[in-house]
Formats: structure tokens, sequence, C-alpha cells
């Protein structure tokens, strides 16, 4: 669908007015460094209003309602990552006041590494993420393969309940939560998280696995099996090479989530040795020293899910850009 020419040009105007008023606070009211800052995002603004006049009636499916959009995206994202950045390199003492970083030291980054509270908690995040993907990742490819395969009557109503539990907000669940881990002994584990987690994970794991195993050719299936094939066959032939590869990143997705879930570490996680890392990171004060060490292990943990997009830009989009029908 071609956006209409009206569109673009309101989109156009307001992303022209955006980058003027940006660039004229910024000049009257920033000081540098960030003052160049303040001028490149309004350049970019205004530099994208006027292409989408110049390009309003073209016949390319362009919506600069996207553009502007993915723009305002990119800063609202870039901002807050570089002003972490600027607290984590800050020297020990220091104030920051700009956002563009100055007097760059990495002595944050050592004290987050060497911390043992943090490492603490960031072996927490990984042992129980790892166990509640292990858990949810078989179930969902089960469930996944009866809502995909199988003409079972009211498996749309299904699909719709674990869309709905996906979207449940989990801190609201964190109450009940934690009374039925009192009840059983077991409140402030480690592994009591596991099972709390499955309400993250396992939603989750069976959403991104619909989507893989409706683009799987099962035709080609019933011609494996129609062939006698092995069982040690079908799974080389078919489940490996048209499974194995959409299944993998969906667990790696499902296990960011978890690694990232703080609500239900925050609730039911109280001292230190069972405190997951995003909640250490929340509730810092008096478990770590400095904002420069919190700052630097917020960046380091981002490692992980920012290899992740690097390395399978392609599939993730994939899977979080279609839907089940």
């Amino acid at each position: 669908m071609t956006p209409s020419v009206p569109s673009r040009l309101w989109a156009s105007a307001v992303s022209f007015a955006l980058g003027f008023g940006l660039g004229n606070y910024g000049i009257l009211m920033v000081a540098r460094p960030d003052l160049w800052l303040w001028i490149a995002v309004s350049v970019v603004l205004m530099a994208t209003g006027a292409l989408g006049v110049l390009f309003a009636d073209t016949a390319r499916p362009v919506s600069f309602w996207a553009v502007l959009g993915g723009e305002v995206f990119t800063v609202f994202t870039l901002v807050p990552l570089l002003w972490t950045f600027r607290v984590a390199t800050a020297p020990a003492g220091e104030t920051p006041r700009t956002l563009w970083p100055q007097d760059v030291t990495w002595a944050a980054f050592d004290g987050a590494i060497s911390s043992d509270t943090l490492r603490d908690a960031a072996g927490t995040s990984l042992l129980v993420a790892a166990l509640a993907t292990l858990v949810a990742m078989p179930l969902a490819v089960s469930a996944a393969y009866a809502l995909v395969r199988l003409s079972a009557p009211g498996r749309r109503y299904v699909y719709g309940l674990v869309l709905a539990a996906l979207l449940v907000p989990v801190v609201a669940l964190t109450g009940p939560f934690a009374a039925q881990l009192i009840a059983f002994d077991v409140y402030g584990s480690r592994l009591a998280l596991v099972l709390p987690t499955l309400v993250v994970t396992l939603p989750l794991a069976i959403w991104l696995c619909v989507t893989v195993l409706r683009d799987v050719p099962w035709r080609l299936l019933d011609a494996v099996h129609a062939d006698g094939a092995t069982r040690g066959q079908v799974l080389r032939r078919f489940a490996l090479p048209h499974l194995g590869p959409g299944v993998a990143v969906a667990s790696l997705l499902v296990f960011v989530v978890a690694c990232n879930d703080f609500a239900l570490g925050a609730g039911l996680a109280p001292d230190r040795p069972s405190l997951p890392l995003p909640a250490t990171l929340m509730l810092a004060t008096g478990r770590v020293d400095g904002s420069g060490a919190i700052a630097a292990a917020g960046l380091l943990w981002l490692v992980l899910p920012l290899v992740l997009l690097l390395v399978v830009p392609r599939r993730i989009n994939h899977l979080l850009g279609r839907s089940y029908r």
C-alpha cells in the first residue's frame, strides 16, 4: 500500500517542525559539547522533512511517518544508553554534567566485574533463565505443533489465551507467587524462581514456536514418512534443517527475556544470594558501591541481546514480525 501524498506532507511538516524546534532550543539552551548532538538530531529531522516534500508524489511505498517514528525511537533509545555510558565512564566521585563523554575511565567496568554481589546476581539470572527456558521450550514446541498441525476445535481460543497470558503484567502475580513460596518454605531460594519465571517464558516460547512451525514444509515430512525413513533419518533430513534454526533462535530469545525480568526477582528474592541481576541493579542502594559500577553492569548485561541481534537479525525480525493465522 502506497501512502497518500497528504499523509507524506503532514509527516514531512511534523518532522521539519520538530527538527527546527530542537535545533533552536539546543542553540539557545544547551552548552557544548552536547550542543552538537542537538544540532545533529535536528539536522536529521529537518532533512527528513525536506526529503518527504521532494518525494511526496513518488510511487514508492515509503511512509515518512514510519521514518519519523524510527528516528524518534532511535533517539529515545540511544540517548539513555549514551547517558548510562557517560555515568559508567566518569571518573570516581565526579557527577556527570554533560551527555557527551569526557575524561573517559574504565575503572567502573573493572569494579562491576570484580563485585561479588553483581557476579552472584548475574549467576542467579543465568541459572534461573536457563532452567526456565529448558523447561518451557519442549512444552512450547508440543503446544505449537498442536496449534499449527492439529485441527482441534477451539485452537484459536487457546492461542488467544496464550497471548493473554503473555500480556499479563508479571508484577501483579508476585504477591500470589510469594504466598505460595512462603507456604512451601522455599521463599528466597534461587531455584524457587524457576517455576514463577515460566509465567514469562512459556507463553513467549509458544508464541515464537507457532511462528516457527507455521513456516515448516510439512509436506516434506509426509514424503519422508512415505519413503519409510527411520526416526534418525527424519531427525537428520527434516527436523534439524527445518526446525532446528528457528527453535534455537526462539530459545535464545526466551532466555534473554528471562534474564532481563526484574519484577519476579525483586518480589520473590529479597536477599542477596537469590536476587537476580536486573533486580539487583534496580535495588542497588546499599548493595553496590557507586553509580558507575551499576551503570557499567547494566551495559555489560546488554552484550548478550546485542550480540544476538547482530548475529541473526533477519530471523529475529521474522519471528517477531509474524502473527498466527
